[in-house]
């Protein structure tokens, strides 16, 4: 019979041998789950750090690792791809090699940033051959729908309107506001293009389009003023300007 209690390799768990988990030796740790997290000593507590999100979790003796398999299935399983890919970054002479972890969620920021940029339709979405193109391209990303994409792309308005509305407050200088009608072609409906322009304390021209609004009929002068005040109260800029070019009232 042999003594095995004497082998500082083998540690006795349910009469099985496995590998002493030290942090001296990661590579040891037998469970597959490590491949996804790893070992850290915070503030004297032994812990899990999710290679991520970086979201730390226990890792004890007594913890296992059933939570840190459960985190990664849920979390990152489904939308997580991590390879080396070249990227260039749209610059063909410095391609560099690096690290892709494809994110499900960046992509429809991506996909709602396009459509802005390009003027591409909601329904662009729906398209079975835009979603053919884009399950060639990744076949985890899974297209979504008009009102999703919608919202991806008010909360790049949301994002834009808090950095102009800083830049904004914090410019010395005042702002020239002009306006402009527009009529759709097919639904012969009325548009309100309102437009700030002014110079930063760079001395750079700034121009930014505060609001494109529907403007219901009849256009009249009232109608007109009223939809340019409330922009103007909604971005608090009543008192910052210096002149306004409308186009020609109605009567």
């Amino acid at each position: 019979m042999v003594d095995n209690s004497s082998n500082p390799l083998l540690n006795q768990n349910d009469g099985e041998a496995v590998p002493n988990s030290t942090p001296d030796c990661p590579s040891k740790l037998r469970s597959h789950v490590w491949q996804h997290f790893s070992k850290a000593n915070v503030n004297g507590v032994s812990k899990a750090i999710c290679n991520y999100c970086k979201k730390q979790f226990a890792s004890g003796t007594n913890s296992g690792t059933s939570h840190l398999s459960n985190h990664y299935e849920r979390k990152h399983k489904k939308g997580s791809l991590r390879q080396q890919v070249l990227k260039n970054n749209f610059n063909k002479e410095n391609p560099q090699l690096t690290s892709y972890t494809f994110d499900h969620d960046t992509a429809k920021k991506e996909l709602a940033s396009a459509i802005i940029m390009h003027d591409y339709p909601l329904s662009i979405v729906d398209h079975v051959g835009f979603k053919r193109y884009s399950l060639s391209l990744q076949s985890l990303f899974k297209v979504p729908c008009r009102n999703t994409i919608k919202g991806e792309i008010f909360k790049i308005y949301d994002y834009e309107k808090v950095k102009t509305l800083s830049l904004v407050e914090s410019n010395q200088s005042r702002l020239a506001i002009m306006t402009n009608m527009w009529t759709s072609s097919n639904q012969k409906r009325g548009f309100m293009a309102i437009t700030a322009h002014f110079i930063d304390d760079a001395w750079t021209l700034q121009s930014r389009i505060l609001r494109f609004t529907y403007v219901p009929c009849p256009h009249t002068k009232e109608v007109l003023c009223d939809t340019l005040l409330d922009c103007l109260l909604d971005w608090n800029l009543d008192r910052k300007i210096s002149y306004i070019t409308v186009d020609k009232l109605h009567k």
